[in-house]
């Protein structure tokens, strides 16, 4: 039997149930049109016999166009069923099963749709069908399971739920397939209503709560579809499947089978963090962050900048609005997490992942500094060691600070420590700041500690890092390094002190020449000039001079003499006239001057 048939086969049945039959204008049959033409009385009156044969072979060419794009309906039987309804009674039961045994059974299957929504008035009424009607739902289910009949089962579901009971776990399952499937957001759309009604009004069967689950885990992904998602999954996790729920998804997140399903994992990441800590959490569920953060670490197996970044998003939420209450185990987790990050994101992650991870290590600073950070210190700042580079000038300075805490004789290999300071951040560094910063730190450690270590820390840490200042770019650093060295060499009366001489000479040593036409210092007298670094050498051996020249040994104070004559020399050799030179010239020669006796009587060195 072909369509054409099947499709007269099933009005003859209903016209003949009531009794309505009667011959019909000859039609074609065409696709139905939302515009409609009514054949009306004085159309009939035109073909009538005493019309004139032009009128009515006009009329019969204009019904004949009709007929080609129109579909013949005789309206009282369109509206039958709507008028009638509520007084069919039992009749309805066998309307619903001509409907139902319909063969073939795949075939007209829209005017059979229509018929069942004139007859339960579209899914609300189904009096005297109850029994069968959960069988018709899983057989047009597997037949014709469109949006139209979506809509219906929305209100079968609604105000029939009882009687669906048994089925509903199929029928769970087969619209989570739809939604999976299908790339037609209608469909979509009506399938979540579906699945609301089935969570407001029936009861989620606990079988089908993972394949829901991955569906709105998949779906939420469509960001059309995100916020309808989101409510349909609070619904749920505010019944008694709430907690199983959590179970579920963080199940997912762990398990091999789904590590590349990654609209899947950023779905599950999603639900998680805002339900249990998000602007809407529920406060019923008493799921901890330290039960959920695992399974975010686990999800993070695939290296999937996709979930990355959804992990990044939760857990900065997380840490923004309850940092303050997390306690150690749960930064421990966390730290985890963020170490996993900065490893992906030297291979996998792009610039947005990169910026909102840094971010992140920027909230858990914010914390630290208001001591509100509750984890393990050392573990966050080898964190931003790893990343120093990329992190901002702030940042490096509190690492710093905090490196500087464990530089003491009480810990254990302080001096070392003290070593790699000054080698990451100093000798690898090429900001000022930075540098400056740790340059403070050594002075202040030599400061404190020089009476019992001043020969190790000069041995292991100054000569070693320090060596090379002269050819150093930065004038800052080199100007405070400089005074670094003249202040401990004006104490130190060791054989380093001839190794802080070497540094601070090859420093005096440096060209006074002008770099233009005139000096920086002479074009803007507030700018510093590019040999500042010469003059803190200069003056400074002036000031050791001054220490060394009445203690032992003679031969300190003889090497610092000989040190500023030379550069004297070197003033008038190489004609040396920039305001810094004119500056140590002034400075120089009179202290070597005055009183004349006293250098060459205690240094037995010819005056100049």
């Amino acid at each position: 039997m072909n369509k054409q048939q099947s499709k007269e086969s099933l009005k003859d049945k209903v016209k003949g149930i009531l009794g309505l039959g009667g011959p019909r204008p000859p039609s074609k049959q065409s696709d139905f049109k939302p515009s409609e033409f009514i054949i009306t009385t004085d159309i009939i009156r035109e073909l009538h016999p005493d019309c004139g044969l032009s009128n009515r072979v006009r009329t019969m060419n204009h019904i004949c166009d009709l007929a080609k794009s129109k579909k013949f309906e005789e309206v009282s039987h369109c509206h039958c069923l709507h008028v009638q309804g509520e007084r069919l009674g039992p009749l309805r039961a066998y309307f619903f099963k001509v409907i139902r045994d319909y063969q073939p059974s795949n075939e007209d299957l829209s005017d059979r749709l229509e018929v069942f929504k004139a007859l339960t008035e579209n899914g609300k009424d189904i009096t005297y069908l109850e029994e069968d009607i959960a069988r018709f739902v899983l057989l047009w289910m597997d037949i014709g399971l469109t949006s139209d009949f979506l809509h219906v089962l929305v209100n079968l579901v609604k105000f029939n739920s009882c009687y669906l009971d048994q089925n509903v776990s199929i029928m769970v399952q087969k619209i989570c397939l739809l939604c999976n499937r299908t790339t037609s957001s209608t469909d979509i759309e009506v399938a979540l209503q579906v699945l609301d009604a089935v969570v407001c009004y029936n009861c989620l069967p606990s079988d089908s709560l993972t394949i829901f689950i991955i569906t709105l885990c998949r779906t939420v992904n469509v960001k059309e579809f995100c916020e309808s998602c989101w409510k349909l999954m609070r619904k749920v996790l505010g019944t008694h499947l709430g907690h199983s729920a959590i179970y579920t998804m963080c199940r997912i997140m762990e398990e091999r089978m789904y590590m590349e399903d990654a609209p899947l994992l950023r779905g599950a990441v999603f639900f998680v963090g805002m339900a249990l800590w998000g602007a809407h959490r529920l406060p019923a569920l008493k799921n901890t962050p330290t039960l959920v953060l695992p399974s975010f670490y686990k999800a993070m197996s695939s290296a999937n900048e996709v979930v990355s970044y959804e992990i990044v998003l939760s857990i900065t939420r997380l840490i923004k609005k309850y940092g303050k209450e997390l306690q150690v185990v749960t930064w421990d987790i966390l730290l985890s997490i963020i170490e996993r990050l900065l490893q992906q994101i030297q291979t996998i992650g792009s610039a947005e992942l990169k910026a909102i991870v840094y971010e992140l290590l920027t909230t858990v600073e914010e914390l630290y500094e208001q001591n509100s950070y509750h984890g393990s210190a050392e573990k966050f700042f080898s964190l931003v060691e790893k990343c120093a580079d990329k992190r901002p000038d702030a940042s490096v300075l509190t690492l710093i600070s905090y490196r500087a805490q464990s530089i003491q004789p009480a810990r254990d290999g302080w001096i070392q420590s003290l070593h790699r300071l000054m080698e990451n951040f100093f000798r690898n560094e090429s900001r000022t700041v930075i540098r400056i910063k740790v340059l403070h730190i050594l002075s202040f450690v030599l400061s404190t500690n020089r009476q019992l270590y001043e020969d190790e820390l000069i041995e292991m840490v100054v000569i070693p890092q320090l060596s090379g200042i002269a050819e150093d770019k930065d004038l800052a650093v080199r100007k405070q390094a400089t005074q670094l060295l003249v202040d401990l060499a004006e104490g130190c009366n060791t054989h380093h002190f001839t190794s802080l001489l070497d540094v601070i000479e090859r420093v005096a040593s440096r060209s006074l020449v002008c770099s233009g036409p005139l000096d920086i210092s002479d074009r803007d007298p507030t700018a510093e000039s590019p040999m500042e670094d010469v003059r803190t050498a200069i003056l400074g051996l002036m000031e050791i001079l001054q220490s060394k020249l009445y203690s032992l040994p003679a031969s300190h104070a003889s090497r610092v003499y000989e040190m500023l004559v030379s550069h004297l020399q070197l003033h008038y050799k190489n004609k040396y006239c920039s305001a810094v030179s004119a500056a140590i010239r002034l400075k120089v020669g009179p202290t070597l001057r005055a009183p004349p006796c006293s250098y060459s009587v205690i240094l037995r060195l010819p005056m100049p």
